[in-house]
């Protein structure tokens, strides 16, 4: 470790300082750079260093900008310092919420408490950790719980009083976010791998649920239960629920396999789950948990909905009325199962999450009765039982349209669409001799502050390398907001040209990240970035982006070619559109 001495009290990292200073990244890290006066760090033994909060303030009133620092602020800081993870540090102030663990703790949240809510207080500590760690509100957690909503009832005499559980609840998000849409709940219980977790989560819903007590100021208090294992492997408990709503962990190698239950489990009831499909024992659980009349929201893959490998799975919940709906939310960036108990049922709704709670309530009061909009249709079971059964809504959304006048306009699009690839410049190429450089790893460029490796899945406008671990393509430009949750997103400061380091990338990521998450972002750290000046990396990156923005148009060209050759499919075969010579 390296250290210098700044004096005692809080440590932040500039990620803080932005945040207290209510500026960008890229202003602080300016300076850092071009004030010779800015404090240097008490610790840069990490990729990020942490300075002394005293010395910053007075750097900060020195040069005339303001810094607003809260007692929160301070305690969370102090705790930060004091904890090695920031998971550890929230866990502390979970127990000071309890009034367990160190008494002169407790005492400090009363106070804060006492200027802020308890529970918006815990949701700013939360807040701070996942910032600390690199994290973010899990994606998809708005779109799940809207529609967990919907499909408790269209009265609000429906919608309370349930109970509910989320098998896989990490933090409490989606139950909190359940929580308050549905309000007062009977039951409210979440279980998770970890105790830290799961504690974290039933004090988070314990103070949400004080607020809305005290807002009504009429009802009784939820029961609220969290409890720590493995909810696939472990027996079934006894409990059955209303609700069941489950965002569970994606691509997960070793998720248990080989230790599924024997035997007349009920979560092997439509069959077992092939080794490469733990989503589906994810849905077959919820289901299993469910009480007569109750409803599962999963959040799925797309891939899910139409791998040979569950084949068999989909069509057992299909023909035994389990599968329900399937809706393709766009802000969800993975389908959302909507499951039930075993019933009769004649078809399955698909849909894009637009129209979904007229829809469903429409769905539930005549299950047998076709619904036909722009953004929801149901699919005859006999038409899903082929050799795909893909239940992807895409498929059958498409289908349902074709008209001539819809296919007009979307030639129209195509034509434009090509036409404007046709115009994108290209860049022009030379030979020249290889030259060697030298080179540092994008580890050390994060170190030092020209970039950022976050996860994908957060919200956001900035631009940005997007590395997929096991897709393709392994690398492209785009937004923040256009990365999944399983790629990895690289926003650079202005002293590194992006396009640079996404040529850097697409040439040495190593092909094995290709094929497995696990690792990925040790690997992408772990490549080498020629040293050039800044004008050579401007001049190669915009070469590398000219080529980039041609492959990613002529994709979405491809995407809407295969639109359109399905609508075009539909019409011509129903009689709805004709050929002109």
């Amino acid at each position: 470790m390296t250290t210098r001495d700044a004096g005692p009290g809080e440590t932040i990292t500039l990620t803080d300082l932005a945040r207290l200073a209510a500026v960008g990244r890229n202003a602080v890290s300016n300076w850092r750079r071009r004030e010779p006066d800015f404090p240097a760090p008490v610790d840069d033994s990490s990729r990020r260093p942490r300075f002394s909060l005293s010395a910053l303030e007075s750097w900060a009133e020195t040069h005339g900008r303001s810094l607003h620092v809260t007692g929160a602020d301070r305690l969370w800081f102090r705790l930060s310092s004091a904890h090695s993870t920031a998971e550890a540090a929230l866990e502390a102030v979970a127990a000071a919420f309890d009034g367990r663990g160190d008494a002169a703790l407790a005492a400090e949240v009363r106070a804060l408490a006492e200027a802020t809510p308890a529970a918006d207080l815990f949701e700013f500590f939360i807040e701070r950790a996942r910032e600390a760690a690199g994290t973010g509100v899990p994606p998809g957690i708005a779109p799940l719980a809207d529609i967990a909503a919907a499909v408790s009832g269209e009265r609000t005499e429906d919608r309370i009083g349930k109970s509910v559980f989320d098998p896989a609840c990490d933090e409490g998000d989606l139950l909190a976010a359940v929580a308050a849409r549905l309000a007062p709940c009977k039951a409210l219980a979440g279980q998770d791998l970890s105790a830290t977790r799961a504690a974290i989560a039933g004090r988070r819903l314990r103070l949400q649920d004080d607020a809305l007590r005290r807002l009504s100021r009429t009802r009784d208090s939820t029961e609220v239960t969290t409890r720590v294992g493995d909810s696939l492997l472990a027996s079934l408990p006894a409990e059955r629920y209303d609700l069941v709503v489950c965002d569970p962990p994606f691509n997960v190698k070793d998720w248990g396999y080989d230790r599924l239950p024997d035997g007349d489990d009920p979560r092997l009831a439509y069959g077992t789950p092939p080794r490469t499909e733990p989503e589906l024992a994810w849905a077959l659980h919820c289901v299993a948990l469910l009480a007569p009349g109750g409803h599962a929201v999963v959040r799925m893959p797309a891939q899910v909905a139409h791998r040979r490998s569950g084949r068999r799975i989909r069509s057992e919940l299909l023909r035994w009325g389990a599968l329900r709906a399937v809706v393709d939310h766009p802000e969800a960036k993975a389908h959302i199962w909507i499951l039930a108990p075993r019933g009769e049922t004649s078809q399955l709704l698909v849909s894009n999450g637009r129209d979904f709670d007229r829809t469903w309530q429409d769905f539930s009061a005549a299950p047998d009765a076709p619904i036909a909009t722009a953004d929801s249709v149901t699919v005859p079971l006999m038409r899903l039982w082929d050799e795909d059964v893909d239940v992807s809504p895409a498929v059958y959304l498409t289908s349902t349209t074709g008209g001539a006048e819809d296919l007009a306009g979307a030639v129209a699009q195509l034509s434009v669409r090509l036409g404007e690839i046709a115009e994108q410049p290209l860049p022009r190429f030379g030979a020249g001799p290889e030259q060697s450089a030298p080179e540092t790893s994008l580890g050390d460029l994060e170190r030092d502050g020209h970039l950022v490796v976050a996860p994908g899945g957060e919200p956001g406008d900035a631009r940005c390398v997007i590395v997929d671990p096991i897709g393709e393509p392994p690398v492209r430009l785009g937004t923040r907001a256009d990365a999944a949750e399983t790629q990895w997103t690289i926003t650079c400061e202005p002293t590194v040209d992006l396009g640079w380091i996404a040529a850097a990338l697409a040439a040495r990521l190593p092909a094995a990240s290709k094929r497995t998450a696990t690792g990925a972002k040790r690997r992408i750290l772990s490549v080498k970035i020629p040293r050039l000046t800044l004008a050579d990396q401007h001049r190669r990156g915009a070469a590398f982006a000219q080529l980039e923005a041609v492959r990613s148009a002529l994709t979405l060209a491809g995407r809407q070619a295969e639109s359109l050759a399905a609508e075009a499919a539909a019409g011509l075969v129903s009689g709805a559109v004709t050929t002109q010579d």
